[in-house]
């Protein structure tokens, strides 16, 4: 009997681990669709793909005025200084033709109160920049006898301080922008008794002195060091260019007229 009633029990165990389970019923259909999210959640957006600012491609070294002869390679620097000097004097112009505009004294007020502050402000801080990131500097610094021997800029008494052609020009243009920048920013607030146009005048000096560094680096794809991400040539050089004019036909503006 205890064989009996174990087979028994055996058997309604199978029977009732093998019945087949009953449909949901059309209340629990109901139930399972009201908890379905209205909207399916949208993909995650893939952040790995970013824009890399120093990715950029770099022209093919033949196609730069560094590998023409030199005969060219002056006439492409002379061309570029040619035409950031008539950019920047229809810059003065344009300038000037805003001025005939505004009513009388608006202009002045303009230059005089908003121009001086932001500019020297940003000169000195450029030149600060010129000893913090040196190598980024030193690095656009065109080398003596660049542009088919054109460049024949000294570096009087470099031996004397150790320095290198390139770190020399480096370092006086440094303090020149931040001593200049200081004069500036202060001559606009009126906190000394220098005149603006001294320091205009000297900031569109060392402006246009300068301007051949920029120009190097477009001629002979200079780089600002591994730190600073590349400029696309040649796109990225003609922004520089605009800005430049600017620059000089401000300092203009603000020093002679």
């Amino acid at each position: 009997s205890a064989l009996l009633c174990l087979l028994l029990s055996t058997s309604s165990v199978t029977a009732f681990s093998y019945a087949p389970s009953r449909p949901p019923s059309h209340r629990t259909r109901r139930a399972a669709v009201a908890v379905r999210p209205l909207f399916a959640e949208p993909p995650s957006a893939d952040t790995s793909a970013k824009v890399d600012p120093f990715d950029v491609p770099r022209p093919d070294p033949s196609v730069l005025t560094s590998a023409k002869p030199d005969d060219e390679q002056q006439l492409v620097f002379a061309q570029i200084m040619a035409v950031i000097a008539v950019g920047t004097a229809l810059f003065v112009a344009l300038l000037s033709g805003l001025e005939g505009l505004l009513p009388e004294g608006w202009f002045g007020v303009w230059r005089d109160y908003t121009w001086p502050v932001p500019l020297g402000l940003i000169f000195a801080a450029a030149g600060v920049a010129h000893f913090t990131l040196e190598d980024a500097f030193v690095a656009i610094v065109p080398q003596k006898g660049t542009w088919g021997g054109l460049w024949q800029v000294p570096a009087p008494g470099a031996e004397a301080l150790g320095l290198s052609y390139e770190k020399y020009h480096c370092y006086w243009t440094g303090v020149a922008e931040f001593g200049g920048g200081v004069m500036l920013a202060t001559s606009g607030l009126s906190l000394t008794g220098i005149p603006v146009q001294l320091p205009a005048a000297l900031m569109f000096l060392l402006v246009a002195s300068v301007t051949p560094a920029n120009i190097y680096m477009y001629t002979h794809d200079a780089q600002m060091g591994p730190n600073v991400p590349p400029i696309a040539y040649p796109e990225g050089h003609y922004g520089r260019a605009v800005a430049q004019m600017v620059l000089l036909g401000l300092f203009w503006k603000l020093a002679f007229q």
